[in-house]
């Protein structure tokens, strides 16, 4: 009887040491991945009015900008809330 009894905590005890060998390999792959730097983000308007944050390299891949004055924003903001009512 003691054999059987050996040889199962033989095997338990491979079993875990092998589950918590495998652990820490996983939390050192982790650890190793290089951390992203965060990104630099401006504010800007939708054109259904809500503020969203757009990473600025974003922003160098369009094409065609053009910057508004301010008469431009009003009336832009008043023809979006006649619409809407």
């Amino acid at each position: 009887m003691e054999k059987t009894s050996n040889s199962k905590n033989r095997r338990k005890f491979l079993s875990l040491g092998l589950l918590g060998g495998a652990g820490l390999l996983s939390q050192k792959a982790t650890a190793m991945m290089p951390i992203q730097a965060e990104e630099e983000k401006v504010p800007m308007l939708t054109p259904d009015g809500k503020l969203v944050e757009v990473p600025k390299s974003v922003l160098g891949q369009v094409d065609n900008r053009k910057k508004v004055v301010n008469q431009e924003i009003l009336e832009w903001t008043t023809t979006q809330h006649k619409t809407n009512s």
